[in-house]
């Protein structure tokens, strides 16, 4: 597994699916040496680092719907959609504990990305950045700020947002650490393609103090779409062994409605068990 990289996609709650095929992957006692994420891609992982098998599936299934999980009026209040208090701290501390301590003993290098405000460019925090739960926490926060919809958050004095913004798939990454083989996890189907910004303007106004994300954000899709090109070139290379959902997803980065989130996990573990025959005569090559 030396030089074997994981990178793993964003999505909201479509990487349910990631954490579908990540408990598969426990269940396998398959582990990476080294995982790199961004947004939802270093969210949901940090439970496989962690070995906390079915632990993403919990916290949706029991607090999704939770009026305390996310609203309209967390974000006229506090700015952000999503109840930071409750759906990270409150969850990994006291509902759906997250063991710190098995993630730092692990031997995976687990990196998350999140998108620097002011110098336009995603930076990676690696382990040596986490020095407790609550440091963890915010720097996962960071990395899931959701533009638009969530507030910046200052780590160190640097505000931060959604760790996909610019780096919406982290393949560079982990080839930039030295990782020539990759297994890379989408959340998209085959075929799919992200589309234009449709409010420019709008978006230039709303960033105004943050004019870098707004470029970025205007500029996301060709980033997005370039890194699939990427990764076609890397997969027929044999460079890259890529794990997506089998089927066009009807599921929104904030979807609400349990029976499909069980239904996206579900497939998670269904494709990942498609996969594993190929997938470990890829590694073992």
């Amino acid at each position: 597994m030396k030089d074997i990289g994981l990178v793993l996609e964003g999505g909201g709650l479509r990487a349910i699916y990631t954490a579908g095929v990540l408990d598969f992957f426990l269940e396998k006692k398959l582990e990476f040496p080294y995982a790199v994420g961004v947004s939802a891609g270093a969210i949901y992982p940090a439970s496989y680092v962690s070995k906390q098998k079915e632990r993403n599936l919990q916290t949706q299934m029991r607090y999704l719907n939770d009026k305390r999980y996310m609203g309209l009026k967390y974000l006229l209040t506090t700015g952000n959609y999503i109840n930071i208090d409750f759906t990270y701290r409150k969850m990994a501390h006291e509902l759906v504990p997250f063991d710190f301590e098995t993630f730092m003993k692990s031997t995976t290098e687990f990196k998350a990305g999140a998108f620097n405000c002011q110098s336009g460019e995603t930076d990676f925090f690696s382990k040596d950045d986490f020095s407790s739960k609550d440091k963890f926490l915010e720097i996962l926060i960071a990395s899931g700020g959701l533009p638009f919809i969530s507030k910046e958050v200052f780590i160190d004095g640097t505000p931060y947002l959604d760790g996909g913004i610019a780096c919406p798939i982290p393949i560079g990454k982990s080839l930039e650490d030295g990782n020539q083989k990759n297994v890379v996890i989408l959340t998209q189907d085959t075929g799919y393609k992200k589309s234009p910004l449709k409010f420019k303007k709008v978006t230039k106004v709303f960033y105004r103090k943050y004019p870098k994300v707004a470029a970025a954000l205007i500029n996301r899709h060709r980033v997005y779409n370039e890194s699939l090109d990427l990764l076609d070139k890397l997969e027929k290379s044999g460079d890259v062994y890529i794990i997506r959902p089998c089927i066009k997803l009807d599921v929104a980065r904030l979807e609400t409605d349990l029976k499909k989130i069980k239904e996206l996990y579900t497939l998670g573990i269904e494709d990942a068990k498609r996969h594993y025959k190929d997938l470990m005569k890829w590694i073992n090559n």
